[in-house]
């Protein structure tokens, strides 16, 4: 079996199941998913998350404790051979991950492996981008707002554009972490995708509208998707997927949408800075075909 660690939001749930089930396809054997740190924050450091894969068709079970601790109860001796001689042979692996580039190492990864960490680069599953691309369907039925505001989107020259406040604006440590995008980007990537496109009409997603409206000023005809809310929200990846083009957000949330969009020809524009740290390696983490800036 693979077992995944689980932790953050929809987005980066959904890069941490990509690598485990690409994994787990290598090996031909199940994924598991390890759900304990999901809600787990004593120190009130984190945004407390759940399990929010489940409105997806994944191919994954919920790892079980007995599971789990065959991992988590490595001997001191193990841990110092692993150590020492990493290539030592070893029933369980756990692989922790180094850095937020990608780490080619991970192509040596066992059977009855452990993955720890973020896994936010494509190269780690875009091998298999056919397959998530089935699994990665919604199981719900959409509301007849989401279904309207998707025709728009298809009779459309369409482009998505999120902008990401939430716990980026309200939690202090994600705010140092993460930053928050200035208006400048968003119009600079407007301005590039309007000299290369005709009658961009923006689907405008959002986590804080009313900031949104009241400060973004745009010249094209933009419609504001303000009412998938809750456990719904997963469909404002489905609509910024249906768009021809996308703006994303430095947010795992809108890096989906534009991924999951199956235009051949889309322009998608992306922050150069992801992360408001710089000393953080973030060069694999937009595919080579998007335009950072």
């Amino acid at each position: 079996m693979i077992v995944v660690k689980l932790m953050g939001g929809l987005g980066n749930q959904l890069f941490q199941y990509a690598t485990g089930r690409a994994l787990a396809l290598k090996h031909q054997t199940e994924l598991k998913l390890d759900l304990s740190l999901l809600n787990a924050d004593p120190k009130n450091v984190y945004t407390k998350r759940e399990l929010e894969l489940h409105v997806f068709n994944i191919t994954a079970s919920i790892a079980s404790n007995n599971e789990l601790e065959v991992f988590y109860r490595r001997t001191f001796f193990q841990k110092v051979v692993t150590k020492l001689f990493p290539s030592f042979p070893s029933k369980y692996f756990i692989g922790n991950q180094k850095g937020f580039e990608y780490d080619e190492v991970f192509e040596s990864y066992p059977n009855n492996s452990y993955l720890n960490g973020y896994w936010q680069s494509e190269k780690y599953f875009s091998s298999i981008r056919e397959i998530l691309l089935k699994e990665l369907l919604i199981k719900k039925d959409m509301s007849e707002q989401c279904k309207l505001t998707k025709g728009l989107i298809l009779k459309s020259n369409s482009v998505s554009l999120h902008i990401r406040r939430g716990d980026y604006v309200s939690n202090k440590n994600a705010t140092v972490s993460h930053g928050i995008l200035n208006l400048g980007y968003y119009d600079k990537a407007m301005a590039h995708l309007n000299g290369l496109y005709k009658d961009l009409k923006v689907f405008i997603f959002s986590d804080d509208m009313d900031w949104v409206k009241a400060n973004l000023k745009l010249t094209n005809e933009c419609v504001y998707v303000d009412f998938n809310t809750g456990e719904n929200s997963v469909f404002d990846i489905y609509l910024m997927s249906q768009c021809k083009h996308n703006i994303i957000a430095n947010s795992s949330f809108s890096w989906w949408g534009a991924w999951l969009n199956q235009n051949p020809e889309k322009t998608v524009i992306a922050p150069e800075k992801w992360f408001a740290d710089k000393n953080l390696n973030t060069k694999d983490l937009i595919p080579n075909s998007w335009l950072k800036m």
